[in-house]
């Protein structure tokens, strides 16, 4: 008769401890399948558990210190490549980096960023004039960049004289319309349309200096030479003749809720890039006396 094997049979076996039979199945089938490789399903889960069991902590980066507006106004503020540049943008890095502040950057049209600059604690509007009707609005930094207005001519030897701001009545002018210069030069006597040519900007009045359409042209130096160098024309044929007005300045604006060490940190590090050098070498970059 056959006789069929029984796990029990070898239960009385010398040597046989119970289970060995089941166990050294399973053992043979697990060397079988050392070597295989681990299925990708298999791999994914093995590490969202074990990333599971062993919490991570994440170094997450601190808050900005500063909500800081500005505009699009080359050159002191712009967009290129999708990187900001302009005098005003890297003045601001110098003195976030100096002064160990951390701000937001956001570029916005210049009514809309007046309007939160006032209302926002902790907000930077920058560049923005000084003048009495905004002085109790903000905390002022700076001044950052001195804007006079001046009368410019080409210079060379063939520069057009100029003695005195009685010489203008004989000449043709250059102005950018509804600007303060406008304004100096209608009460200097010169409103005939012959004398003062209105231009929609400083980049035109600029350009029809160096097409001598005009004899001179009134403006601020930093934007007519940035125009002409865009014009492909060169800026140092700018020449100042004589400042109209000295008393224009440009500053950095917080808001007056804001944390009052934010002010003094900025403008302690804004003094310091004045005396090493580095708001001059600025300065020249973009053509500014």
């Amino acid at each position: 008769m056959l006789l069929m094997a029984s796990p029990l049979l070898f239960a009385s076996m010398p040597r046989f401890h119970r289970g060995s039979f089941f166990i050294r199945r399973a053992y043979s089938g697990k060397r079988k399948h050392a070597n295989a490789p681990v299925k990708p399903m298999r791999a994914r889960l093995i590490a969202l558990l074990l990333a599971l069991a062993s919490p991570i902590i994440r170094a997450e980066a601190p808050p900005p210190d500063l909500l800081a507006l500005t505009e699009t106004l080359p050159p002191l503020s712009y967009e290129e490549d999708g990187a900001r540049k302009g005098f005003a943008n890297e003045l601001l890095q110098m003195m976030l980096h100096d002064s160990g502040l951390r701000a937001a950057v956001e570029i916005k049209p210049w009514s809309r960023a007046l309007r939160e600059a006032q209302q926002t604690p902790n907000t930077l509007l920058y560049l923005t004039v000084r003048t009495p009707e905004r002085e109790a609005w903000f905390k002022w930094v700076g001044p950052a960049l001195p804007l006079p207005i001046e009368l410019f001519r080409l210079s060379g030897p063939n520069a057009v004289p100029f003695f005195a701001l009685e010489d203008l009545s004989r000449a043709r002018v250059a102005v950018a319309r509804d600007t303060p210069g406008q304004k100096m030069l209608e009460d200097l006597g010169l409103s005939d349309r012959d004398a003062l040519v209105l231009t929609n900007d400083e980049a035109q009045s600029a350009k029809l200096l160096y097409a001598r359409r005009v004899q001179f042209s009134v403006g601020v130096a930093l934007f007519q030479r940035y125009a002409a160098r865009k014009q492909g024309l060169d800026p140092e044929r700018l020449e100042s003749v004589r400042v109209l007005d000295d008393h224009t300045r440009f500053y950095f604006a917080l808001q007056k809720d804001s944390k009052p060490e934010y002010a003094a940190r900025l403008q302690a590090a804004l003094d310091r890039i004045k005396q090493d050098g580095r708001y001059a070498a600025l300065l020249k970059r973009y053509n500014h006396p």
